[in-house]
């Protein structure tokens, strides 16, 4: 091997003799060479084959979607809530007082007659709902003779309530006019004048814009005067109210005449043949004979543009204010001759009775029944709906 690399020194011209080590260099290079050229027809050098084996993950064609069709579509959607009725609302808002008062009168009737306990207790329950000395006396008179004949429990109880009640205030109701609740196109451009009244705090500002939305939710043409002029809380309160519900106001400055806002008010109605013109008035307390005397003024002055003016005088009450609330009746009743009674808050109070006696001794129907603070929580009254809530009775 010595000498075959010696030869190939000397073709080269290579001055250089070979010796033992030349020999063993060729073997080396001889050796790596045929190691590379094999590992390359083995798939990769040795760094490669040390890494962990890859393995492919086949991708799978998304299966086809069809579209569903329509009515199918339509069954799967999220059920929609239906909005509470009109009479669960009222049902619900006057829970405290058929739990307070009404409920617990019925659960003293076992089916016989009365004792005398019994019969205190009765009385006792009514006078608490405010029902009034004479409603409660003649009540509980017609309640110890229905008693001596037997078979009076809870149910028959509550039937005689529901009956005895009626007959009290049923005549007067018949009376309401309903375009209070409901527009009439027949009447379209006949300015209907609505004077609202009552002591600061009963809700009636509220009310006022509450009443302009239901009407204007019906197509009606409404302007409000804002103759509330002391409180200018109150008249950006119903700003905010005639925003919403689409009406027009008629505001003044602080401080101004109320009587003359009222004025302008109508005579803005009148030329713009509104269906309704609704007025707030300042809070007055009854107490106060010459604050009830401007709220008279108030009244006379809208004569000028129309003889038939106003047409409505609706006093709002708060429920919660209970005996108070008949006395308030009866001083704004002399001054104004109202027309109708808007009750409010009924939802927190046990003294719902109230609205009987205030009916039966003026003569004066409820034209709206208020239970919580949004415009579906105040309703035209229905009497049996009401005294079916009221007693728990399926009318």
């Amino acid at each position: 091997m010595i000498d075959l690399i010696q030869s190939i020194y000397s073709a080269l011209g290579v001055s250089t003799s070979a010796n033992i080590g030349d020999v063993y260099g060729l073997f080396s290079t001889l050796f790596i060479a045929v190691s590379g050229v094999f590992m390359f027809f083995q798939g990769g050098t040795s760094a490669e084959r040390i890494e962990a084996p890859k393995t492919e993950v086949k991708k799978e064609a998304a299966p086809e979607v069809k579209p569903e069709p329509k009515e199918e579509l339509e069954q799967k959607r999220e059920p929609v809530v239906p909005e509470v009725s009109w009479s669960e609302r009222l049902k619900k808002g006057l829970s405290r007082s058929r739990g307070q008062v009404w409920g617990r009168l019925g659960s003293l009737f076992s089916g016989g007659a009365l004792t005398e306990e019994q019969l205190e207790e009765i009385e006792e329950l009514l006078y608490s709902a405010d029902i009034g000395p004479a409603t409660a006396t003649e009540l509980t008179e017609a309640v110890t003779e229905r008693a001596k004949q037997g078979d009076f429990g809870e149910d028959e109880f509550k039937s005689f309530l529901f009956n005895f009640l009626k007959e009290k205030m049923a005549a007067i109701h018949d009376g309401v006019d309903t375009d209070l609740y409901q527009f009439d196109e027949s009447k379209r451009g006949k300015t209907k004048v609505i004077m609202v009244v009552g002591v600061n705090g009963a809700g009636k500002t509220t009310t006022i814009g509450k009443l302009a939305t239901k009407l204007t939710s019906q197509g009606a043409n409404v302007v409000v005067g804002a103759c509330d002029t002391f409180r200018a809380a109150a008249v950006d309160q119903l700003q905010v109210w005639c925003d919403r519900a689409g009406a027009t106001m008629i505001r003044a400055k602080e401080g101004s005449n109320p009587s003359g806002v009222g004025y302008e008010a109508l005579q803005t109605a009148l030329t713009q043949k509104a269906d309704y013109c609704i007025l707030d008035t300042a809070g007055r307390l009854h107490t106060k004979g010459n604050l009830m005397d401007e709220l008279a003024k108030s009244k006379n002055v809208l004569k000028k543009l129309d003889e038939n003016a106003p047409h409505q005088v609706l006093l709002v009450i708060d429920a919660i204010t209970g005996q108070n609330a008949i006395r308030q009746a009866e001083e704004f009743n002399k001054t104004l001759d109202l027309t109708g009674l808007i009750f409010t808050k009924c939802d927190g109070s046990s003294k719902a009775g109230s609205a009987v006696s205030i009916v039966q001794s003026l003569k004066v129907p409820i034209t709206y029944i208020g239970v919580g603070e949004s415009v579906e929580d105040l309703n035209n009254f229905n009497l049996d709906e009401y005294l079916g809530a009221l007693l728990d009775l399926q009318v």
